[in-house]
């Protein structure tokens, strides 16, 4: 290789340090999830327990079937009857409860809530990992938006980060940079700054009530197809209440009891 060139291909790699430098650390830019949230398309969205995730899911939900008409599912394959049931309850007419991923509507928003109950890593040569896979690849003709919720990625097959959109944050942890995959580390330690930077460096236990429900309703998000950082906020769904957000929380509890039974 001659020095020109040599200079040049220096010169490349150069820019684009910069360009990874410049996404994480300039301000994300603020936009609203209307304008930002693909259809069709697939979200990866992670961060710490009760900070959110399900709200934003629905609230993506909500947002698209207000603007698209389009149906909904909530993907609960693990879920008692007589709780799932009692959700379905609580669901508005648009959205329902379903088992299997043949249930998945064209046109439809599908929350794969806790995503790693069955999409987990370990399970990546499984028939039903591929077959995941598949719907993933698929997604985009039958112009569906997929929103995988996890508290981390390291949990999740490598299949399902590689094919996302968008990757979303609720207020991670510092632990959650620690535990991810290396090519989203970086993202995800960007994420955990943004948040400490929005509670002015404060301990979680010493915000005000205002400070943790603006921290909740908060998301920062990397758009992969521009490669930027951007910011909204969201608000939750109509139908969400109290009732609802405990029956995720407990049956959310009950999948981890469950895995650690399993494990022993």
């Amino acid at each position: 290789m001659t020095k020109s060139w040599q200079d040049k291909l220096k010169q490349w790699r150069k820019q684009h340090e910069d360009k990874y430098a410049r996404v994480l650390l300039n301000a994300p830019v603020e936009t609203t999830m209307l304008k930002f949230v693909p259809y069709p398309g697939v979200i990866l969205l992670m961060g710490e327990r009760g900070m959110g995730k399900s709200v934003e899911a629905h609230a993506i939900a909500e947002t698209l079937h207000k603007t698209h008409k389009a149906p909904a599912v909530l993907h609960l394959p693990n879920v008692p009857e007589k709780a799932r049931k009692k959700l379905q309850a609580l669901m508005p007419g648009w959205m329902k409860i379903v088992e299997r991923r043949e249930q998945w509507p064209k046109g439809g928003v599908i929350i794969y809530d806790e995503a790693a109950q069955s999409a987990h890593a370990r399970r990546t040569q499984s028939s039903g990992a591929i077959e995941l896979d598949n719907l993933i690849a698929i997604s985009r003709q039958r112009h569906q938006t997929i929103v995988f919720i996890s508290h981390h990625s390291r949990k999740l097959d490598i299949g399902i980060v590689h094919e996302v959109d968008q990757i979303h944050w609720k207020q991670p942890t510092y632990a959650h940079q620690l535990f991810e995959r290396e090519e989203i580390a970086d993202f995800s330690m960007r994420a955990f700054d943004f948040f400490q930077e929005l509670r002015g460096g404060r301990p979680w236990k010493e915000c005000s009530e205002r400070l943790k429900k603006l921290a909740k309703s908060t998301t920062i998000a990397l758009d992969m197809s521009d490669f930027r950082f951007v910011t909204f906020r969201n608000k939750p769904p109509a139908y969400w209440n109290e009732e609802l957000s405990c029956l995720f929380q407990d049956l959310s509890s009950k999948e981890s009891l469950k895995k650690e039974v399993v494990k022993s």
